[in-house]
């Protein structure tokens, strides 16, 4: 009887430390790395005064990321909330992602942001993670310093040692300029269509509604504008740096 109940307590025991092994494996951060950062620009009428169209342009973003042997593509629109990605945001950077529902959360030494998730795809491997870029992500969950707590001025870095002398604050370093803005790297098209407020994806990602402003790294794409009812309209072109191009889609019936 006595064996039977040492048997029972160690089954038990390697149970519990099975589950605790992997309940404390589990993390809902992962590591990942952008594929592509696109950028697209739709314009729409919002109303009309004296017969003169007022438009709204609405810009959104589409973001795609490698994690795992899986890609996960989100976008979101520029708002009060959300600002453009980080320009260090280029395919092949670090960063950490948490999936919940049908939202994607990216973080970064530069920024963050929450995207809706459009598209899942399965894909290769994905290249691991430098020492040195783990070590950048992981100094995210770092405590930080209450944004709350009064911080001491210049003023009051004036005070007295133990022997009663005054100490006199450090002189404030004098400011650095600021560095030149980035280099002009990309291109933009405009892409129209008859009918009017056809779908535009480009490469195989939506990207908005026609009259749409796409901004786009240079390189080889293709264009698809569809609408139901009528046939695709497909075309590829290559963009160059700075480069201005306008595209005309007129789409047949079926």
């Amino acid at each position: 009887m006595k064996r039977v109940l040492f048997i029972v307590f160690v089954l038990v025991g390697v149970v519990l430390i099975g589950c605790t092994g992997f309940a404390g494996a589990e993390t809902l951060w992962q590591y990942g790395r952008i594929v592509a950062v696109k950028k697209s620009v739709t314009t729409s009428t919002k109303a009309w005064v004296v017969n003169t169209p007022l438009d709204e342009e609405r810009t959104q973003y589409t973001i795609s990321v490698h994690v795992q042997d899986r890609i996960i593509v989100g976008n979101y629109e520029i708002s009060a909330t959300q600002s453009e990605p980080p320009q260090e945001w280029t395919p092949g950077s670090a960063v950490k992602l948490e999936v919940s529902g049908d939202s994607m959360y990216l973080r970064s030494a530069t920024g963050s942001l929450r995207l809706h998730i459009t598209q899942r795809k399965t894909a290769g491997p994905m290249q691991q993670l430098t020492p040195e870029e783990k070590k950048q992500l992981s100094e995210l969950d770092a405590p930080q310093r209450s944004s709350q707590s009064p911080q001491p001025s210049s003023q009051s870095m004036i005070g007295f040692s133990k022997a009663g002398e005054e100490k006199a604050a450090a002189p404030e370093p004098a400011p650095q300029p600021l560095p030149p803005p980035p280099a002009h790297s990309t291109g933009t098209v405009t892409v129209r269509s008859t009918p009017y407020l056809s779908e535009v994806f480009v490469d195989g990602d939506s990207v908005g509604y026609t009259p749409a402003k796409i901004v786009l790294g240079p390189g080889k794409h293709s264009f698809r504008v569809e609408k139901p009812g009528y046939k695709a309209w497909t075309k590829e072109m290559t963009i160059t740096v700075g480069s201005e191009l306008t595209l005309d889609a007129t789409l047949g019936k079926q």
